[in-house]
Order: C-alpha cells, then structure tokens, then sequence
C-alpha cells in the first residue's frame, strides 16, 4: 500500500489558487449562460418559467453527476445519471448557440 501522500504548503496554496480560478470561471460562465437560455426562453413563449428553466438545467447537471459520484463510490454505479447529465450540458450549449443563431460568431462564443 502507498503511504499517503504529503502536500506541502505550496501544494495548498496550488489547490486554493485553482479552485478559486475554477469558482470563478464558473461563475462567469453560468451567469452568460443563465442570461442567453432565459432570453431564448422567453422568445420561446415559456412566460415566467423562463426565469427559472436555465438554473433547472445546470442544477439538473450538478444533482445528477454529483449522484453518479456518490453512487460509483459507494460500488453502486449507475452510468445513467452520468449520460442524462451529458445530455444536459449538451442541451445547454444547444441553448446557448441557439440564442445567438444566426450570427456565426455569437454562435461560437
């Protein structure tokens, strides 16, 4: 067995230095997120769910990988909720580029 692994202090200030980074790219991309699907929504005619619908979707991705997580720990894997939540960020994307159509450059962003 492989003795634990030691982390210094710059190990730690490594791991806080990438999780903030990450806190905050995901921050950043959820609240363009948020706007652009919610804004397609309400084009869409879904009145005032589509205020709702965009934090659906990405708390739908976040449940469900964060249960296919808990579930293959505990040696009960479930490979469903982990494809279910692909197609949720793919959903999401498709979104996304809809709500810039036609224009290809706001398509890619």
């Amino acid at each position: 067995m492989a003795a634990p692994l030691q982390l210094t202090r710059m190990h730690r200030v490594l791991i806080g230095v990438v999780v903030t980074g990450a806190v905050i790219i995901a921050g950043i991309g959820f609240a363009g997120s948020y706007a652009a699907v919610r804004e397609l929504a309400l084009k869409k005619g879904f009145g005032n769910f589509a205020y709702v619908f965009p934090i659906g979707i990405d708390a739908g991705i976040c449940v469900l990988l964060a249960l296919d997580l808990l579930l293959t720990w505990i040696r009960i894997p479930f490979p469903l909720l982990r494809q279910t939540a692909w197609m949720l960020t793919v959903a999401t994307i498709a979104f996304n580029g809809a709500a810039a159509w036609p224009d290809p450059l706001g398509v890619g962003m």
